[in-house]
């Protein structure tokens, strides 16, 4: 019963491992989104900006990099646009000091809005010109590979001995 659950265990890393260089392989192809850098070109030429609030309520993340805890934290906003409410969503690393903000809008779709248009335009960019997905699908891939190659000789050793079980 041990051995199937550990082949059990293994099968999913492996499905695991798979996934993950997949999802690199995919996000290296597709890149930057192009719609989204022409909105966020748009947005900082007509330099539509309002005056947003925070919600009071945010969410609170502890991530720990390199064995450092780093707190997160998610807060919604809200704005209004001629008389009509939008929503949009940041990530700060710190707690902010009001609960205003600015943010830009899309004057054709105040739904696409950032208070940060110059790091997300810079982000989505970067996808275009970077091989860092591609650097990442290749180590998955050979780590899939390697682990199934390892997975292979130990069923076949399985398979030899229990020949020679039954020879004897």
């Amino acid at each position: 019963m041990k051995k199937i659950l550990e082949k059990v265990i293994t099968i999913c890393i492996l499905i695991l491992i798979f996934s993950m260089c997949r999802t690199c392989a995919i996000s290296y192809i597709e890149g930057g989104d192009n719609e989204a850098i022409a909105n966020y070109e748009k947005l900082l030429r007509d330099n539509s900006i309002v005056s947003a609030e925070y919600y009071p309520e945010y969410k609170e993340t502890t991530i720990k990099i390199m064995k450092i805890p780093t707190k997160v934290y998610d807060f919604n906003y809200f704005f209004t646009v001629n008389n009509t409410k939008y929503e949009g969503k940041r990530t700060l690393y710190q707690l902010p000091e009001s609960l205003h903000l600015k943010v830009y809008y899309l004057k054709t779709d105040p739904k696409f809005n950032t208070a940060t248009p110059e790091e997300d335009l810079k982000a989505e960019k970067e996808k275009n010109s970077s091989n860092k997905d591609l650097y990442w699908a290749i180590g998955w891939g050979i780590f899939g590979m390697l682990t199934l190659i390892g997975v292979i000789r130990e069923i076949a050793k399985e398979l030899k001995d229990r020949k020679l079980k039954n020879i004897s």
